[in-house]
């Protein structure tokens, strides 16, 4: 996904107004390390800040983490480090959370994720991979008890593809993807010319998240048929499946 300073990216809501802030309002609230990181996510990268793991998606996959006992996290998909810093939080202090990112978008993301890492007291369970996701995924060390997949959309059957024939989810883990709700577009994606042909910012961002609407659609429906696996699409946030091996 090219960068792009006139463009702001920002989907719209899966719910009613009100209700997203509601429901965090209602929720544990986060650590100060997490509302600092979210906030230097708005500051330095203000045009993207959407992208970012919200607080609630943090909270829950802090809870799959510890309810499951878990120890090994991979992540496809850093930006900022907020949801990798929400990761190791939940970790024992002998865990691991392999996060992967390119940084083709917009290396201040990356400065930004380097910085929480640094400060963090949970920065020692975290292992930065700077490369394409699909090579280092032909090539991790597997056997993760939880992989979260947040990346581009349209490699998200290629990731799936590569998790499973590489064998790098665990029997009994989760695999956790994010956005496959896509801001609702799912229901009735709309067909619009390429992005990159795009003039303004505003139009490259309509077309972008149009056209990506369709690789999820495939996405979702590749997961629910395949016999490998079992899945439930929930509405949380933007849309998190949940998916297990099925034996």
């Amino acid at each position: 996904m090219e960068h792009r300073s006139d463009a702001v990216f920002k989907k719209p809501t899966i719910f009613r107004d009100g209700i997203r802030e509601y429901a965090e309002r209602l929720s544990s609230p986060v650590s100060a390390e997490l509302q600092d990181i979210a906030e230097e996510t708005a500051r330095a990268t203000p045009e993207w800040a959407d992208i970012s793991t919200a607080h609630i998606q943090t909270s829950f996959l802090q809870m799959l983490i510890t309810t499951g006992g878990m120890n090994r996290v991979l992540e496809v998909g850093t930006f900022t480090g907020h949801g990798t810093v929400a990761i190791a939080e939940a970790l024992p202090d002998d865990g691991e959370v392999v996060t992967i990112d390119s940084y083709v978008a917009d290396k201040r993301a990356q400065d930004v994720a380097t910085r929480a890492f640094e400060r963090s007291p949970h920065g020692h369970k975290i292992k930065p991979v700077l490369d394409e996701a699909l090579t280092v995924l032909q090539n991790v060390d597997g056997d993760f008890d939880l992989i979260f997949l947040d990346a581009d959309k349209p490699n998200y059957i290629s990731y799936f593809e590569t998790i499973l024939a590489r064998g790098l989810l665990r029997s009994r883990g989760l695999l956790v993807v994010d956005n496959t709700l896509w801001g609702g577009e799912v229901l009735d994606p709309r067909s619009l010319p390429p992005a990159d042909e795009a003039v303004t910012g505003e139009e490259w961002v309509e077309r972008m998240f149009a056209n990506w609407a369709h690789d999820v659609v495939k996405f979702n429906k590749h997961v629910v048929e395949d016999p490998r696996v079992r899945a439930a699409l929930l509405t949380v946030h933007d849309g998190m499946t949940l998916v297990q091996l099925a034996s």
